[in-house]
């Protein structure tokens, strides 16, 4: 079966989306699959990779590393050499747009799977200033003209289909998060990491992720006068919000208990999770949060918002501590953390028993199964009509 993954974000650019891209594509060729990708092209030639078919993009001015494609296209023709039997794209903006225009054009099914619900963020990257209540509005909109040139939309929590769900979006939805590397991200030694920082004696906490507005790491710096003074924060990632957040850091006067480590390589990730005793994610709008559970399969209880996905399957004194609004609140879960570290340390570890690459496996084969038939089905009831 000839799987086509178009995607709207693609190295040198690095987020969540690609982590999934990746797994699913290692994982459908493995299994006897031919799956191929189909991404933006960010010009860059040591960025490009093999066997990837890219279309020409532009950089988007408002994010840096994101790149987005120009008309006219030739995604139709890419679908078409590659004989693709499903159109699996990951995202929802422009490259899946003219992926499911033509592969609607093909007759192909089109699975789409929501890794997020970018209106939240709109008010941080749109060129044109919107307000984040009409950004959502609006980003509500195209989610649900863009939903009737789909299949199936496939969601990373169950969360995620809810609030589709309550937005009008009225496909089939079918919730399959993605696994999670148990033999890599693992309990590891991070002493190397400690000693780079000069860390060794502290407490830390971890924060894994990009360095994004939308990912609310100032909630954490803003708190940092409030902790013991032998906590520290280690961000590890790179974004567009890394100067205003090291500039709010000099301003709390905590940048010396505040270390960003920048873009890490996937090969020296686990020991900078190995490095903290908790991990921290304040963002309020994840439709899963991969580095979260990444955390958790390392040992690291997680002190996070009490918000959208992370509520589906972090669980308040079991393997975290979740919190609201209030910097009262995101202090104590942080402290609760550190006291019960190694209490929650083996619950964190059972967490990813729901996020093995078996189920993944399984259900994926299923979901290309069932749109195929379907489309079949649909489409030989026209022919008869």
């Amino acid at each position: 079966m000839k799987i086509a993954i178009v995607t709207d974000s693609y190295p040198p650019h690095m987020d969540g989306v690609i982590a999934c891209v990746d797994v699913m594509e290692e994982l459908l060729n493995r299994e006897g699959y031919s799956a191929e990708i189909v991404a933006p092209d960010s010009g860059i030639p040591e960025a490009r990779r093999p066997n990837v078919h890219y279309c020409k993009s532009v950089k988007l001015g408002t994010y840096e590393g994101y790149y987005v494609p120009i008309f006219p296209s030739h995604m139709k023709k890419i679908l078409r050499d590659m004989g693709a039997e499903v159109m699996h794209a990951q995202g929802y903006t422009l490259m899946t747009f003219k992926g499911v225009l033509a592969a609607h054009r093909l007759g192909i099914p089109v699975v789409c799977t929501f890794h997020t619900l970018g209106g939240d963020a709109l008010k941080y990257y749109s060129p044109i200033r919107l307000s984040e209540e009409r950004g959502k509005r609006l980003s509500w909109v195209y989610f649900r003209f863009l939903s009737k040139w789909i299949d199936v939309i496939v969601t990373p929590s169950p969360d995620t289909a809810r609030e589709l769900r309550e937005n009008g979006i009225t496909n089939e939805i079918r919730s399959l998060p993605t696994p999670v590397d148990t033999d890599r991200f693992r309990p590891v030694d991070g002493s190397r990491v400690r000693e780079k920082y000069g860390i060794q004696d502290k407490r830390v906490m971890v924060h894994v992720g990009r360095v994004a507005f939308e990912k609310e790491i100032n909630r954490l710096i803003d708190v940092m006068p409030r902790l013991d003074s032998d906590i520290v924060l280690l961000v590890v990632g790179k974004g567009p919000a890394m100067d205003s957040l090291k500039q709010q850091a000099r301003k709390l006067g905590v940048s010396d208990r505040v270390f960003f480590a920048g873009f890490v390589p996937d090969e020296e990730l686990t020991e900078y999770y190995g490095a903290g005793d908790i991990g921290v994610m304040a963002s309020r709008w994840e439709t899963e949060c991969l580095t979260v559970l990444q955390a958790l399969a390392c040992g690291l209880p997680v002190a996070c918002a009490d918000a959208r996905a992370l509520r589906d399957y972090m669980r308040d004194g079991y393997n975290g501590f979740l919190f609201g609004e209030s910097q009262d609140e995101i202090v104590s879960a942080i402290n609760k953390c550190f006291e019960s570290g190694h209490t929650l340390r083996d619950n964190a570890l059972k967490t990813l028993e729901n996020y093995s690459y078996e189920a993944y496996k399984q259900n994926l084969h299923k979901l290309y199964e069932d749109v195929i038939a379907r489309h079949k089905q649909l489409s030989e009831s026209s022919e008869k009509e």
